[in-house]
């Protein structure tokens, strides 16, 4: 028996689906699911990558501009460039193999299974990013706060950084990779479905400390006092 993947109809029927996953190693075969997911990671390279050329995470470069180092500012964006790639890979590779094994321990489920599911996740978070990218590349100008996410209504609350940064992770992307995630594992939880949805938001959470943690500490300057700059 075999299983047609595509995109949309898969994600709007997760009990087929899951279906197909749950009987992948038996005798379903899952086709279309490989050229989606190149699709995919060449899309989110692309986007990092054409980040980086409008500017954005390498703003530290136009110092070299100003000072007339005009080759040493071709080679540190062509190495921007790079740096950009391999960001969009890390972040692909990030979501899709290490979110996945967590939820895969977490829940005692198939992480081939999971996997695949993270690829609607990656999609759904690169789409919030490209309507960012849109809109800074609009007005011209680039924020740390999504206005996609709790973080702007935590500015009114509070001046702490790390509160800030926590709530600024948690944007309309997250709401809808908690409900995917939970859509397509709770057609396998036999047990408690409360508990499955409480490990899912509770990785959410974990992830947004570290992430809040690691953005108020000033790494640059980290960096710069290792390399003696």
């Amino acid at each position: 028996m075999d299983y047609q993947f595509r995109f949309w109809h898969s994600l709007l029927n997760p009990s087929k689906l899951a279906f197909a996953l749950d009987n992948e190693e038996q005798d379903t075969k899952i086709k279309g699911y490989q050229s989606r997911f190149f699709v995919i990671l060449g899309l989110t390279i692309l986007f990092f990558v054409l980040r980086n050329i409008w500017g954005m995470g390498s703003e530290n470069l136009t110092y070299l501009m100003s000072k007339n180092l005009e080759e040493e500012y071709i080679v540190s964006r062509y190495l921007s460039l790079f740096g950009a790639a391999i960001k969009g890979l890390l972040f692909f590779a990030f979501h899709y193999y290490f979110v996945s094994a967590c939820l895969a321990i977490l829940t005692d489920q198939s992480f081939k299974a999971i996997s695949k599911i993270q690829l609607f996740v990656i999609a759904t978070i690169l789409l919030e990013k490209a309507i960012l990218f849109f809109v800074f590349a609009l007005s011209g100008f680039t924020t740390a706060i999504s206005f996609l996410s709790l973080g702007p209504i935590t500015t009114y609350l509070t001046n702490d950084s790390f509160v800030i940064y926590f709530f600024n992770q948690l944007t309309i992307a997250t709401a809808l990779t908690i409900y995917i995630q939970y859509s397509f594992l709770s057609k396998w939880e036999e047990e408690s479905k409360g508990l499955l949805l409480t490990k899912i938001i509770g990785i959410h959470i974990f992830f947004a400390l570290v992430t809040a943690g690691i953005s108020i500490l000033p790494l640059y300057d980290y960096m710069t006092k290792v390399v003696g700059l």
